[in-house]
Protein backbone atom coordinates (compact mmCIF):
# COMPACT_ATOMS: atom_id res chain seq x y z
CA UNK A 1 0.00 0.00 0.00
CA UNK A 2 2.63 2.71 1.03
CA UNK A 3 4.39 2.04 -2.29
CA UNK A 4 1.59 2.04 -4.04
CA UNK A 5 0.72 5.70 -2.27
CA UNK A 6 4.63 6.82 -3.66
CA UNK A 7 3.81 5.73 -6.77
CA UNK A 8 0.46 8.02 -7.07
CA UNK A 9 2.31 11.24 -5.30
CA UNK A 10 5.33 10.92 -7.49
CA UNK A 11 2.77 11.22 -10.57
CA UNK A 12 1.97 15.02 -9.61
CA UNK A 13 3.52 17.55 -11.62
CA UNK A 14 3.77 21.40 -11.24
CA UNK A 15 3.20 23.88 -13.55
CA UNK A 16 6.02 26.00 -15.24
CA UNK A 17 6.22 29.59 -13.32
CA UNK A 18 3.70 32.16 -13.81
CA UNK A 19 6.32 35.10 -14.25
CA UNK A 20 8.12 37.57 -16.76
CA UNK A 21 11.58 39.12 -17.31
CA UNK A 22 12.28 42.84 -17.81
CA UNK A 23 14.91 45.18 -18.37
CA UNK A 24 14.59 48.43 -16.87
CA UNK A 25 16.78 51.52 -17.97
CA UNK A 26 16.47 54.86 -16.92
CA UNK A 27 18.10 58.34 -18.75
CA UNK A 28 17.96 61.69 -19.87
CA UNK A 29 16.75 63.68 -22.84
CA UNK A 30 16.48 67.39 -23.82
CA UNK A 31 13.11 67.31 -23.05
CA UNK A 32 13.32 65.68 -19.53
CA UNK A 33 13.98 62.22 -18.45
CA UNK A 34 12.60 58.51 -19.56
CA UNK A 35 12.16 55.04 -17.79
CA UNK A 36 12.04 52.42 -20.31
CA UNK A 37 10.70 48.64 -19.59
CA UNK A 38 11.42 45.70 -21.92
CA UNK A 39 9.94 42.91 -21.30
CA UNK A 40 9.76 39.03 -22.34
CA UNK A 41 6.75 36.99 -21.54
CA UNK A 42 7.17 33.41 -21.81
CA UNK A 43 4.29 31.56 -23.08
CA UNK A 44 3.90 28.94 -20.34
CA UNK A 45 2.96 32.07 -18.21
CA UNK A 46 -0.32 32.89 -20.96
CA UNK A 47 -3.21 31.28 -19.88
CA UNK A 48 -4.89 30.23 -23.49
CA UNK A 49 -8.00 28.88 -24.75
CA UNK A 50 -9.42 27.79 -27.75
CA UNK A 51 -11.60 29.88 -29.85
CA UNK A 52 -12.14 28.41 -33.49
CA UNK A 53 -9.29 26.21 -33.82
CA UNK A 54 -7.05 28.69 -32.17
CA UNK A 55 -5.29 29.44 -29.03
CA UNK A 56 -5.66 32.47 -27.84
CA UNK A 57 -4.74 34.41 -24.80
CA UNK A 58 -4.70 38.20 -23.65
CA UNK A 59 -2.44 40.35 -21.04
CA UNK A 60 -2.47 43.74 -19.73
CA UNK A 61 1.09 45.06 -18.77
CA UNK A 62 1.13 48.35 -17.07
CA UNK A 63 4.74 50.44 -16.20
CA UNK A 64 3.74 52.97 -13.57
CA UNK A 65 6.20 55.41 -11.50
CA UNK A 66 4.69 57.28 -8.32
CA UNK A 67 6.20 61.07 -7.62
CA UNK A 68 6.68 62.22 -3.61
CA UNK A 69 3.62 64.17 -4.84
CA UNK A 70 1.71 61.10 -5.69
CA UNK A 71 1.80 61.90 -8.68
CA UNK A 72 1.53 59.08 -11.42
CA UNK A 73 2.94 58.46 -14.22
CA UNK A 74 3.00 55.82 -16.72
CA UNK A 75 2.56 53.22 -19.97
CA UNK A 76 0.48 50.06 -20.58
CA UNK A 77 0.12 47.39 -23.52
CA UNK A 78 -2.98 45.28 -24.20
CA UNK A 79 -2.74 41.95 -26.45
CA UNK A 80 -3.74 39.19 -27.75
CA UNK A 81 -1.51 35.86 -28.98
CA UNK A 82 -2.67 33.27 -31.20
CA UNK A 83 -1.47 29.72 -31.93
CA UNK A 84 -2.02 26.65 -33.85
CA UNK A 85 0.40 24.28 -32.34
CA UNK A 86 -1.17 23.10 -28.87
CA UNK A 87 2.15 22.25 -28.01
CA UNK A 88 3.64 26.23 -28.62
CA UNK A 89 1.16 27.64 -25.60
CA UNK A 90 3.94 25.21 -23.08
CA UNK A 91 6.87 26.98 -24.53
CA UNK A 92 9.56 28.39 -22.01
CA UNK A 93 11.61 30.06 -24.84
CA UNK A 94 9.00 31.27 -27.49
CA UNK A 95 7.95 34.20 -26.13
CA UNK A 96 6.03 37.85 -26.10
CA UNK A 97 7.91 41.44 -26.38
CA UNK A 98 7.15 44.53 -25.18
CA UNK A 99 8.18 47.77 -24.66
CA UNK A 100 6.91 50.40 -22.76
CA UNK A 101 8.29 54.05 -22.07
CA UNK A 102 7.26 56.77 -19.88
CA UNK A 103 9.01 60.39 -19.99
CA UNK A 104 8.68 62.24 -17.05
CA UNK A 105 10.53 65.40 -15.14
CA UNK A 106 13.47 65.65 -11.99
CA UNK A 107 12.29 63.75 -9.16
CA UNK A 108 12.63 60.19 -7.11
CA UNK A 109 10.06 57.89 -8.09
CA UNK A 110 8.77 54.55 -6.62
CA UNK A 111 8.23 52.40 -9.50
CA UNK A 112 6.01 49.35 -10.94
CA UNK A 113 6.13 47.19 -13.67
CA UNK A 114 2.84 44.51 -13.15
CA UNK A 115 1.74 42.37 -16.17
CA UNK A 116 -1.81 40.19 -15.57
CA UNK A 117 -2.58 37.79 -17.93
CA UNK A 118 -6.54 37.80 -18.77
CA UNK A 119 -8.14 35.22 -16.99
CA UNK A 120 -5.46 34.21 -14.87
CA UNK A 121 -6.37 34.83 -11.21
CA UNK A 122 -3.57 36.84 -10.02
CA UNK A 123 -0.87 39.58 -11.45
CA UNK A 124 2.44 39.74 -10.77
CA UNK A 125 4.40 42.67 -10.30
CA UNK A 126 7.83 44.21 -10.12
CA UNK A 127 9.02 47.28 -7.26
CA UNK A 128 11.87 49.11 -8.34
CA UNK A 129 13.32 52.99 -7.32
CA UNK A 130 14.56 55.67 -9.58
CA UNK A 131 16.34 58.61 -8.80
CA UNK A 132 15.86 60.59 -12.31
CA UNK A 133 18.19 63.38 -11.95
CA UNK A 134 20.79 65.76 -14.20
CA UNK A 135 24.22 62.63 -14.63
CA UNK A 136 26.71 62.37 -16.37
CA UNK A 137 25.68 58.46 -17.92
CA UNK A 138 22.48 56.73 -18.39
CA UNK A 139 21.73 53.56 -17.69
CA UNK A 140 24.17 50.67 -19.27
CA UNK A 141 22.81 49.01 -22.20
CA UNK A 142 23.74 45.66 -22.51
CA UNK A 143 22.97 44.33 -26.67
CA UNK A 144 23.99 41.91 -28.88
CA UNK A 145 25.93 42.84 -32.28
CA UNK A 146 22.72 42.97 -34.18
CA UNK A 147 21.27 45.61 -31.47
CA UNK A 148 18.86 43.17 -29.75
CA UNK A 149 18.97 42.33 -25.72
CA UNK A 150 19.31 39.18 -25.06
CA UNK A 151 16.22 39.25 -21.97
CA UNK A 152 15.10 34.77 -22.97
CA UNK A 153 18.32 33.82 -22.05
CA UNK A 154 21.93 33.73 -20.52
CA UNK A 155 25.22 34.35 -23.00
CA UNK A 156 27.69 31.79 -23.15
CA UNK A 157 31.07 31.91 -24.90
CA UNK A 158 29.81 32.31 -28.54
CA UNK A 159 28.35 35.60 -28.04
CA UNK A 160 29.91 38.66 -28.53
CA UNK A 161 28.01 41.79 -25.86
CA UNK A 162 27.58 45.52 -27.24
CA UNK A 163 28.43 47.52 -23.55
CA UNK A 164 26.86 50.84 -24.17
CA UNK A 165 25.88 54.12 -22.53
CA UNK A 166 25.21 58.20 -23.31
CA UNK A 167 27.14 60.66 -21.79
CA UNK A 168 24.73 63.96 -20.64
CA UNK A 169 27.41 66.20 -19.20
CA UNK A 170 31.12 66.85 -19.74
CA UNK A 171 33.29 63.77 -20.09
CA UNK A 172 36.95 63.42 -21.26
CA UNK A 173 37.50 59.29 -20.30
CA UNK A 174 35.33 56.42 -19.32
CA UNK A 175 35.98 53.01 -17.78
CA UNK A 176 34.65 49.80 -18.38
CA UNK A 177 34.97 47.07 -15.51
CA UNK A 178 33.95 43.65 -15.74
CA UNK A 179 33.96 41.12 -13.20
CA UNK A 180 33.07 38.19 -11.85
CA UNK A 181 33.48 34.12 -11.60
CA UNK A 182 36.62 34.63 -10.13
CA UNK A 183 38.26 37.56 -12.74
CA UNK A 184 38.57 41.33 -13.67
CA UNK A 185 38.83 42.97 -16.73
CA UNK A 186 39.11 46.74 -17.04
CA UNK A 187 39.29 48.82 -20.33
CA UNK A 188 39.82 53.11 -20.33
CA UNK A 189 39.25 54.51 -23.18
CA UNK A 190 38.75 58.21 -24.47
CA UNK A 191 35.25 59.59 -24.96
CA UNK A 192 34.33 58.70 -28.73
CA UNK A 193 31.25 60.51 -29.74
CA UNK A 194 29.84 63.64 -28.03
CA UNK A 195 26.47 61.49 -26.40
CA UNK A 196 27.56 57.97 -26.97
CA UNK A 197 30.42 55.31 -25.41
CA UNK A 198 30.54 51.95 -26.79
CA UNK A 199 32.86 49.04 -26.26
CA UNK A 200 32.34 44.71 -27.88
CA UNK A 201 33.23 42.73 -25.75
CA UNK A 202 34.20 38.89 -26.65
CA UNK A 203 32.62 36.04 -24.06
CA UNK A 204 35.09 33.83 -25.72
CA UNK A 205 37.24 33.31 -22.19
CA UNK A 206 34.30 34.32 -20.16
CA UNK A 207 33.70 31.29 -17.69
CA UNK A 208 29.94 30.60 -16.25
CA UNK A 209 28.22 32.92 -13.80
CA UNK A 210 27.15 36.30 -13.09
CA UNK A 211 29.36 39.22 -13.64
CA UNK A 212 28.89 43.14 -13.04
CA UNK A 213 29.25 45.33 -15.32
CA UNK A 214 30.61 49.17 -14.42
CA UNK A 215 31.00 51.86 -16.53
CA UNK A 216 33.17 55.23 -14.79
CA UNK A 217 32.93 58.53 -16.44
CA UNK A 218 35.73 61.08 -15.36
CA UNK A 219 36.51 64.68 -15.94
CA UNK A 220 39.71 66.43 -15.73
CA UNK A 221 40.66 63.49 -13.90
CA UNK A 222 38.15 63.47 -11.27
CA UNK A 223 35.28 60.78 -11.36
CA UNK A 224 31.93 62.51 -11.84
CA UNK A 225 29.37 59.29 -12.50
CA UNK A 226 29.15 55.46 -12.34
CA UNK A 227 26.76 52.90 -13.72
CA UNK A 228 26.27 49.15 -13.02
CA UNK A 229 24.28 46.40 -15.20
CA UNK A 230 24.71 42.55 -14.44
CA UNK A 231 24.98 39.76 -16.65
CA UNK A 232 25.10 35.90 -17.04
CA UNK A 233 27.26 33.56 -19.13
CA UNK A 234 26.00 29.78 -19.24
CA UNK A 235 28.73 27.99 -21.68
CA UNK A 236 27.61 24.79 -23.36
CA UNK A 237 29.01 21.47 -21.12
CA UNK A 238 32.13 21.28 -23.95
CA UNK A 239 34.07 23.78 -22.54
CA UNK A 240 33.77 23.09 -18.54
CA UNK A 241 33.88 19.70 -17.38
CA UNK A 242 33.23 20.70 -13.66
CA UNK A 243 29.88 22.08 -14.47
CA UNK A 244 28.90 19.15 -16.53
CA UNK A 245 29.73 16.58 -14.06
CA UNK A 246 28.23 18.87 -11.48
CA UNK A 247 24.98 18.84 -12.96
CA UNK A 248 25.15 14.57 -14.17
CA UNK A 249 25.70 14.21 -10.24
CA UNK A 250 22.17 15.77 -9.76
CA UNK A 251 20.25 13.09 -11.68
CA UNK A 252 20.62 10.82 -8.79
CA UNK A 253 17.34 10.69 -8.20
CA UNK A 254 16.17 9.65 -12.31
CA UNK A 255 19.60 7.44 -12.67
CA UNK A 256 21.88 4.68 -11.11
CA UNK A 257 25.58 5.59 -10.16
CA UNK A 258 26.76 3.45 -13.86
CA UNK A 259 24.49 5.33 -15.81
CA UNK A 260 25.65 8.53 -14.19
CA UNK A 261 29.54 7.17 -14.97
CA UNK A 262 28.41 6.67 -18.66
CA UNK A 263 27.54 9.94 -18.69
CA UNK A 264 29.97 11.68 -16.98
CA UNK A 265 32.93 9.26 -19.41
CA UNK A 266 31.88 10.75 -23.08
CA UNK A 267 34.26 13.27 -24.87
CA UNK A 268 34.01 16.86 -24.44
CA UNK A 269 32.28 17.53 -28.04
CA UNK A 270 29.67 14.91 -26.61
CA UNK A 271 28.27 16.10 -23.26
CA UNK A 272 25.92 18.81 -24.50
CA UNK A 273 25.02 15.72 -27.34
CA UNK A 274 24.70 13.19 -24.25
CA UNK A 275 22.63 15.60 -21.95
CA UNK A 276 20.18 16.60 -24.42
CA UNK A 277 19.06 13.08 -25.18
CA UNK A 278 18.84 12.45 -21.92
CA UNK A 279 16.43 14.70 -21.62
CA UNK A 280 14.98 14.77 -25.02
CA UNK A 281 13.32 11.39 -23.76
CA UNK A 282 11.84 12.86 -20.24
CA UNK A 283 10.33 16.20 -22.34
CA UNK A 284 6.56 15.62 -22.40
CA UNK A 285 6.30 18.61 -25.54
CA UNK A 286 9.47 17.26 -27.53
CA UNK A 287 8.05 19.71 -30.33
CA UNK A 288 9.02 23.17 -28.02
CA UNK A 289 12.47 24.37 -26.80
CA UNK A 290 11.04 24.07 -23.02
CA UNK A 291 11.66 21.24 -21.02
CA UNK A 292 9.30 20.87 -18.67
CA UNK A 293 10.53 17.75 -16.71
CA UNK A 294 14.10 19.35 -16.93
CA UNK A 295 12.93 23.01 -15.52
CA UNK A 296 10.42 21.19 -12.92
CA UNK A 297 13.56 18.54 -11.70
CA UNK A 298 16.14 21.20 -11.17
CA UNK A 299 13.60 23.79 -9.42
CA UNK A 300 13.15 21.03 -6.86
CA UNK A 301 17.17 20.40 -6.87
CA UNK A 302 17.75 23.92 -6.10
CA UNK A 303 14.48 24.14 -3.74
CA UNK A 304 16.47 21.41 -1.95
CA UNK A 305 20.09 23.10 -2.02
CA UNK A 306 18.42 26.24 -0.37
CA UNK A 307 16.07 24.66 2.18
CA UNK A 308 17.94 21.77 3.56
CA UNK A 309 21.50 22.66 2.83
CA UNK A 310 22.59 25.10 6.09
CA UNK A 311 24.09 21.99 8.85
CA UNK A 312 22.16 19.51 6.40
CA UNK A 313 23.08 17.68 2.89
CA UNK A 314 21.51 19.58 0.99
CA UNK A 315 19.90 17.72 -2.36
CA UNK A 316 21.70 14.67 -0.68
CA UNK A 317 19.92 15.41 2.76
CA UNK A 318 16.98 12.81 3.98
CA UNK A 319 14.62 15.61 3.67
CA UNK A 320 15.70 16.40 -0.37
CA UNK A 321 14.90 12.43 -1.01
CA UNK A 322 11.36 12.83 -0.08
CA UNK A 323 11.29 16.05 -1.66
CA UNK A 324 11.93 15.14 -4.83
CA UNK A 325 9.94 11.78 -5.20
CA UNK A 326 7.00 13.45 -3.23
CA UNK A 327 7.32 17.01 -3.95
CA UNK A 328 6.57 19.24 -0.99
CA UNK A 329 4.51 18.44 1.63
CA UNK A 330 0.59 19.97 2.30
CA UNK A 331 1.67 20.76 6.31
CA UNK A 332 5.20 20.98 8.05
CA UNK A 333 5.43 21.19 11.78
CA UNK A 334 8.92 22.34 13.18
CA UNK A 335 9.68 21.55 16.95
CA UNK A 336 13.16 22.89 17.42
CA UNK A 337 13.01 23.90 20.87
CA UNK A 338 10.94 20.73 22.33
CA UNK A 339 11.49 19.42 25.99
CA UNK A 340 14.08 16.13 26.78
CA UNK A 341 14.31 15.44 22.95
CA UNK A 342 15.81 16.63 19.74
CA UNK A 343 14.52 18.94 17.71
CA UNK A 344 12.37 17.51 15.04
CA UNK A 345 10.38 17.95 11.64
CA UNK A 346 6.96 16.35 10.95
CA UNK A 347 6.35 16.17 7.44
CA UNK A 348 1.94 15.58 6.47
CA UNK A 349 0.87 14.49 3.09
CA UNK A 350 -2.78 14.35 3.12
CA UNK A 351 -3.57 11.72 0.93
CA UNK A 352 -3.73 8.87 3.35
CA UNK A 353 -3.13 11.21 5.84
CA UNK A 354 1.18 10.05 5.19
CA UNK A 355 3.22 11.33 8.24
CA UNK A 356 7.12 11.96 8.17
CA UNK A 357 9.68 12.88 10.92
CA UNK A 358 12.86 13.96 10.48
CA UNK A 359 14.84 14.50 13.78
CA UNK A 360 18.31 16.30 14.00
CA UNK A 361 19.81 13.37 15.98
CA UNK A 362 23.30 14.84 16.35
CA UNK A 363 22.30 18.55 17.09
CA UNK A 364 24.01 20.09 13.95
CA UNK A 365 20.88 20.66 11.84
CA UNK A 366 21.16 17.56 10.13
CA UNK A 367 17.74 15.92 10.15
CA UNK A 368 17.21 12.23 9.85
CA UNK A 369 14.17 10.16 8.66
CA UNK A 370 13.47 8.16 11.94
CA UNK A 371 9.74 7.65 10.90
CA UNK A 372 7.98 5.43 8.90
CA UNK A 373 11.27 3.15 9.80
CA UNK A 374 12.60 2.08 6.13
CA UNK A 375 10.57 4.40 4.27
CA UNK A 376 14.36 5.84 2.22
CA UNK A 377 14.61 2.42 1.07
CA UNK A 378 11.12 2.49 -0.25
CA UNK A 379 11.86 5.53 -2.28
CA UNK A 380 15.17 4.98 -2.97
CA UNK A 381 13.21 2.01 -5.31
CA UNK A 382 11.50 4.78 -7.46
CA UNK A 383 12.92 6.25 -10.70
Amino acid sequence: MRLLLLLVLVGQTSQPEYSFRHIIEDGQTEDGFYVTAYVSIPYSTLPFKIEDSLYKSSYHLILQLVDKKKNLYGDEAFDVVVTEDAELIRSQTLSVSETLRVTLPKGNYKGNLSFRAIGASRSISKEFQKDLSPRALSSIRLKTPNGNYLIGRPYDNRDTLIVSASINKEVDSLNLVLSGAGSSKQISRLKDSVRESSWQVILSDFASGVYEVKVKAFNKGKKVDERLAWFKVRNPFRFEKNRYDELVDKLIYLIGPQERKQMKSVPPERRQETWDSFWSQRDPTPKTEYNEELEDYFAKITYCEKNFGHGDRGYLSDRAQVYMKLGPPDQVEDHPFEMNTNPYIVWTYNMNNLKIVFEDVHGFGEYELVYPPGFLSSLSRLR
